[in-house]
């Protein structure tokens, strides 16, 4: 049995940390499969995944073949038996789209050939540029359900409800991303009318949208088609809100509908949605768009036993694009079920193209960093490269991918790294799943700031201005600040409650911009009175998004704008001179304590202000600022500083990271992270205890480390703290051998009864039994430590 509760996976009444590897069966030998399945499972993985593409088993509508009659690598029974002969759980990808690098997206050529009508169509009639399907057409709808009713029928009985290996089936993939990419939505009459629907049910009366559009048409059918279609100015900017909205219940609609399907055909086991949104800048990656995958995809979060799951491609990780990560993160969990863990199904593993060139620290620091950070199941995509047979691939035949395993089964530099964390996390499992990350405050994920997938003449000012403000002055600027300033945040989806629950969020960021709606205007504002600190910035929002006044939060706070600077200048911030800042606004009002003015009039041009309003304080920075100067750091310290905020960890090296996962006990993982092509060394005090008995720390270059403090590692031997990563256990009769990795001199101090470590420095007996402090000073890069059985020692 499969439940998903407490953040947690829950297998046969075991807590699992899912750590899985994408292996397309379909691309590799069939006489080879056992091998790839073999090595997975040797890096310390517990789940495999596949797509399973429509276009390889159905290539002429009616001849389905899933058991290998035409080519033994569609024998998708025997892969899953392989599985389960070797005890591995698996997540299937059944479609209908997969993506996967493959021609159609995975759709059947003749799907498209026979029955165009079920292709998306442009404004003007036209197919779309990616021929995406409309996704609720009844023919495609009927299609698919064919194809699953073939498809569950092998899947059905490889589920762990009934003893499989099967623990999750996943949903189509990356839906919405195509009609994003293009910038061009669906507007096919079956869409069309899904959205007339939509509109009759949002707004009830015609004279309810007529005022809400200010346009005068005679039915729901007419807004919904010809005003949809030939847009004008003056309604251009709430439709292109109520659009959105439509799309994402429209995407909930088409989940909701394949898992009917499934289920129908007696799918159990939980399903997943994969979200999207890494994008490639010229040679390296970024997250600032992953956002806008999470805000199509919101309302599907809403489908019970539906486990959000996102693509994480960062690239070669550095200093300058790790925080990218954190932020997924936070806003992944901001919107999903709290009862489920974060999960990436499809976890940087490698590249499509060799370009840019991955690094093992970039799968080394990926992993450390998700993990440190809450994830608590990831599946490296891909894990093996292959072969694209029969002209299937969309880039040729090699799918090399820079996977762990090449195409010929040999191991590649990164699966070490891979193989070495996994025996790590196995380990520690139950006890890195029983802490969660140490949080201090909360960053607001407002998803219609991402709803900028679509744009026209009309509107794309509006969004060109929200996507320049949350890039520049959220990701790349506060947030990238609060993330090297190690200030410790999670995600709140500002949508999610009718309430932020002071005790539950008591200090709040917020990016904001011109436009935000009047209810989140005021539930900001009732948020801040019932005794919140909140802190907006670079902006207080004037507008709501029909692009009308909306003064809400202005009026509330009792400020008033006096100008705004849109060139290169310097501020002034607590006392910090010369603070370079792209754009910035000054304030008057009464009751307000400065924080920041422009340096050409330090007594007037306020920019940045804290106020008590209610029961609760505001801080307003009005300032864009990017964090590309290190000194900036500082000025993030500061405005925390005013809603009583100090980094929970301080380090006497500033250029590392530091993160603390614990339970609400005393049992903590220390992660620490070093971006830099060289060693780094730091000495951590947490919440103002000094940690490690005030050792010192060395950190490898580009890499991390994973530290333990009060956590069993095996039987009864608990481990109350290590300066040096503990990564694999070997067991037998007499004797557990503990492996760490050296980098340096270290120390280890160990609980137990029924165990004594062979060297030893020190030793004490307490109410747990014996604890032994060990020093480790080996030029060896792997050190042993021995632990006898007490019962053999005579």
């Amino acid at each position: 049995m499969i439940d998903i509760k407490n953040e947690k996976v829950m297998i046969n009444g075991h807590e699992r940390m899912l750590y899985g590897g994408e292996l397309h069966y379909f691309r590799v030998p069939r006489e080879e499969w056992r091998n790839r399945i073999q090595k997975i499972k040797e890096a310390g993985c517990n789940m495999i995944s596949t797509y399973i593409p429509w276009i390889w088993h159905e290539q002429e509508e009616g001849k389905i073949d899933l058991t290998g009659y035409t080519r033994a690598e569609r024998d998708l029974n025997s892969f899953l038996k392989l599985l389960y002969e070797e005890n591995v759980y698996c997540l299937v990808r059944p479609g209908p789209y997969v993506m996967a690098e493959l021609k159609q997206e995975g759709l059947p050529d003749w799907v498209l050939d026979k029955y165009p009508e079920v292709i998306a169509r442009k404004q003007d009639g036209q197919i779309h540029p990616t021929k995406v399907v409309s996704y609720m057409h009844p023919k495609f709808l009927e299609l698919v359900s064919k194809w699953y009713k073939a498809v569950c029928e092998i899947i059905e009985p490889y589920q762990i409800t009934k003893g499989g290996p099967i623990i999750m089936f996943q949903l189509d993939n990356e839906v919405g991303m195509l009609q994003w990419v293009t910038n061009q939505a669906d507007y096919s009459d079956i869409t069309l009318n899904y959205f007339r629907d939509y509109l009759i049910d949002e707004y009830k009366s015609l004279d309810n949208l007529k005022e809400k559009f200010r346009v005068n048409v005679s039915s729901f059918e007419e807004f919904a088609f010809e005003y949809t279609l030939n847009q004008e100015e003056n309604y251009a900017l709430p439709l292109h809100y109520e659009w959105g909205y439509f799309m994402r219940n429209y995407y909930k609609k088409y989940i909701n509908k394949l898992k009917e399907i499934a289920e129908g055909y007696g799918i159990e086991v939980p399903f997943v949605v994969n979200i999207h949104g890494f994008t490639t800048h010229d040679l390296s990656k970024r997250g600032i768009a992953y956002p806008i995958g999470i805000s199509q995809l919101h309302d599907t979060a809403e489908i019970d036993k539906v486990v959000l799951a996102g693509d994480y491609y960062i690239g070669n990780v550095n200093y300058d694009n790790y925080h990218d990560i954190i932020i997924a993160n936070a806003f992944t969990k901001a919107v999903q079920s709290d009862k489920q863990p974060l999960f990436s199904a499809e976890f940087q593993g490698g590249c499509i193209s060799d370009i840019p060139r991955l690094q093992p620290s970039a799968f080394d620091l990926n992993t450390r960093i998700c993990v440190a950070h809450g994830m608590n199941g990831l599946n490296y995509y891909m894990f093996a490269g292959g072969e694209n047979y029969e002209d299937i691939g969309l880039f040729g035949r090699r799918h090399e991918w820079q996977a762990p395993l090449s195409s010929k089964g040999e191991e590649r530099e990164h699966y070490y790294k891979i193989k070495y964390l996994g025996k790590m996390f196995r380990i520690f499992e139950k006890e890195i799943l029983s802490t969660k990350k140490a949080t201090q405050t909360y960053l607001g994920f407002y998803p219609d700031y991402y709803m900028t997938e679509y744009f026209n003449e009309y509107t794309k000012d509006m969004v060109n201005k929200i996507t320049a403000y949350r890039d520049h002055f959220g990701f790349n600027g506060v947030i990238r600040g609060l993330t090297v300033a190690n200030i410790s945040y999670e995600g709140y989806n500002l949508l999610k409650e009718s309430e932020i629950l002071v005790d539950k969020i008591p200090s709040l960021w917020v990016l904001t911009t011109d436009w935000m709606s009047a209810d989140i205007q005021m539930k900001l504002l009732r948020y801040i009175k019932n005794g919140g600190k909140l802190v907006l910035f670079p902006t207080v929002p004037t507008k709501d998004f029909d692009g009308k006044d909306c003064t809400i939060l202005l009026d509330g706070i009792d400020i008033e704008f006096k100008d705004r600077l849109h060139v290169r200048h310097e501020l002034n911030v607590k006392g910090m001179d010369s603070v370079v800042v792209s754009y910035s606004e000054s304030y008057q009002g009464d009751n307000i304590e400065t924080i920041a003015v422009r340096e050409k009039d330090k007594t007037e041009d306020i920019t940045a202000f804290s106020k008590y309003v209610g029961d609760g304080k505001v801080v307003v920075f009005g300032v864009g600022m990017e964090f590309d100067f290190h000194y900036k750091k500082q000025v993030i310290l500061d405005i925390a500083e005013e809603i009583e905020l100090k980094p929970l960890v301080d380090k006497t090296d500033n250029f590392l990271e530091v993160v603390i996962r614990e339970d609400e006990n005393s049992k903590k993982f220390v992660f620490i992270h070093n971006y830099d092509e060289y060693a780094r060394k730091t000495k951590i005090t947490y919440k103002g205890q000094l940690l490690f008995d005030g050792n010192e720390i060395m950190i490898p270059p580009r890499s991390g480390v994973m530290l333990p403090i009060n956590c069993l590692v095996y039987d009864d031997i608990v481990v109350n703290y290590s300066t040096l990563e503990i990564f694999d256990i070997i067991k037998d009769n007499k004797a557990v051998t503990l492996l760490i990795k050296t980098f340096g001199q270290g120390e280890i101090l160990l609980t137990s009864k029924k165990y004594l470590p062979l060297n030893y420095d020190e030793i004490w007996e307490n109410e747990d039994g014996y604890s032994y402090k060990v020093t480790i000073d080996s030029t060896d890069e792997v050190f042993k430590l021995i632990l006898a059985n007490r019962e053999n020692i005579s």
